[in-house]
């Protein structure tokens, strides 16, 4: 635990020399995190005035760049040609920003693009700290000293070395200028933390800096913490690394969110437990969340609670469940979805497909499929292999897109990427739910003794079972026998497609996907699903091969 603690936060804060900032600006094809798409991430990583690094790289968006902006950015289809997609990018983004907190100007437009990415890509967004040099700028500089906030007014007010030309890299050491006049004003004005930084264009409320001694005392490390009412009732619950650094800012001008802000007054305790690693951290917040219930937890209130597309055994048809079965019926799942509204368009997507044009509205959802050929291409479709129901939509969106149709090609592109990732989902579930037992080891992210050793992850059917941290150059076998004698009792909880904890099955899924993670001892198979079959590129795939026909 010692070891751990030598990471924490300074009581005051973090000292803004020692801060690790990363300044990020993004192109984009428009003004929409959820329509539109990044062309291009530019960043600069600094620490204490000095730059410790730079990355930038095109990004493929997977449509055709606007006239206008390609005129505004010099970014045209040509510039983006062959540049990967920003399922390839983002992981290699958030490995270099690391724990660093973000810096943008106008953040809301830069950071709401890349957290929509993650989350459309399946991308776990790690809520870094993000400071907006706008709204410190409006704070600094007054309308009397500059005529407005843009980057460029601003870069030429404090001389910066670079000029903005609505290109990332450009505009980021811009930025990084400009946020160097903004610290050296508000250093002059007593601002010496990253904290006080973060809140310099913010007051603290009343009831927040009345409550800010509930903090004291929550240790440096990762784990779960819980807001408790008078009578002991949970009323909202979190997790992070640094229990200490995160509780603190909720008694800050930092913290906006009107549903925590509405909680706080009736807050009169902490309840923190602390965790071995921020993996079991996360799985325990879901955990609780599902448990108690907390109204302030808006966002994964019922873990549990889930939507499939189900094609029965036998002869049945494709209908709408909310249980995840077994398949050895011959039967097969598609799911979890997101909303039930899914479920209904991606039975007439796949009917389509299989059964063909207008099958899905001749078809009920209760009718059975009475031809085994076509049951059997289904079961394929929802289960090993997309081509057919992928040459199906790259044909529709062709036509659709040589007749000017563009709300049609969009909407079926979208229908298209909610089949993949469903089917994606649920080959992953499927793979880890069948697992008995996997204990699995990958570099630790925290500091153990001796350095940075191993973490170890015990998984039963996809649920947690235990983790622990291995130092450096110590055998880790004893220590995946131990955890392989704990929690045994999670296996009792097991269910098809880990039904009912597919969100905690996903987090370990995504830490058994992360770099240098290898296999310590399994009770049956295990490898890690092959998901490139149910990938955008595979759809990106058939339909560059509809242009060609159609030109042969």
């Amino acid at each position: 635990m010692s070891a751990r603690r030598q990471l924490s936060f300074d009581d005051l804060g973090t000292p803004l020399a020692e801060a690790t900032l990363v300044v990020v600006d993004l192109e984009t094809t428009g003004t929409d995190p959820a329509a539109d798409a990044i062309t291009e991430i530019g960043a600069v990583k600094i620490r204490g005035g000095e730059v410790l690094g730079e990355f930038r790289t095109f990004v493929d968006p997977e449509r055709p760049i606007p006239a206008y902006i390609a005129s505004l950015t010099g970014i045209t289809d040509a510039s983006v040609a062959g540049a990967p997609s920003i399922r390839t990018v983002l992981p290699m983004f958030l490995d270099f920003v690391g724990e660093a907190a973000l810096v943008a100007h106008n953040a809301r437009f830069d950071i709401g693009f890349l957290s929509a990415q993650a989350a459309a890509c399946e991308i776990s967004w790690p809520r870094p700290r993000v400071l907006d040099t706008l709204a410190l700028a409006r704070t600094v500089f007054r309308r009397d000293e500059v005529r407005d906030h843009k980057l460029s007014t601003l870069a030429r007010h404090v001389g910066a070395s670079i000029t903005p030309d609505h290109r990332a890299l450009s505009d980021a050491r811009a930025t990084v200028d400009v946020l160097h006049a903004i610290i050296e004003r508000l250093g002059a004005a007593g601002a010496s933390t990253l904290e006080d930084l973060g809140t310099a264009h913010r007051r603290a409320t009343p009831t927040q800096l009345r409550k800010k001694h509930l903090a004291a005392g929550v240790p440096p490390v990762p784990g779960v913490y819980q807001f408790l009412d008078a009578q002991g009732a949970v009323l909202y619950v979190g997790t992070s690394r640094n229990l200490r650094s995160r509780v603190r800012t909720y008694f800050t001008a930092a913290e906006t969110r009107r549903t925590v802000l509405d909680i706080l007054p009736r807050v009169e305790s902490i309840r923190v437990i602390e965790c071995a690693t921020p993996t079991e951290a996360g799985i325990r917040e879901l955990r609780i969340i599902g448990r108690e219930k907390p109204a302030a937890n808006r966002r994964g209130l019922n873990p549990q609670k889930a939507h499939w597309l189900r094609l029965g055994p036998g002869g049945q048809g494709l209908r709408a469940a909310r249980l995840a079965k077994a398949e050895t019926d011959g039967s097969a799942q598609l799911g979890p979805l997101t909303s039930r509204h899914e479920v209904e368009p991606l039975r007439a997507l796949l009917t389509d497909a299989i059964l063909g044009r207008g099958a899905a509205f001749e078809t009920s959802s209760h009718r059975e499929v009475t031809a085994d050929g076509h049951r059997a291409r289904l079961r394929r479709a929802i289960l090993e292999d997309p081509t057919e129901v992928l040459d199906h939509v790259a044909t529709r969106l062709r036509s659709h897109v040589e007749a000017g149709r563009y709300e049609d090609a969009e909407k079926l592109r979208r229908l298209a990427h909610t089949y993949l990732t469903a089917a994606r989902r649920a080959c992953r579930l499927r793979a880890l739910a069948e697992v008995p037992l996997l204990i699995a080891a990958r570099p630790s992210t925290e500091a153990v003794i001796g350095g940075r050793g191993w973490e170890l992850l015990a998984v039963r059917h996809g649920r947690f079972s235990g983790t622990t941290l291995v130092a450096a150059g110590k055998d880790p076998l004893p220590f995946a026998r131990s955890l392989e004698m704990t929690g045994a009792g999670e296996a009792d909880l097991a269910a098809p497609l880990c039904q009912g904890y597919h969100q905690e099955a996903e987090i370990l899924l995504s830490w058994l996907e992360g770099e240098g993670v290898r296999t310590v001892l399994v009770d049956g198979s295990w490898q890690v699903p092959a998901r490139a079959r149910f990938d955008q590129d595979h759809l990106a795939r058939r339909f560059a091969r509809t242009g060609s026909a159609a030109e042969a």
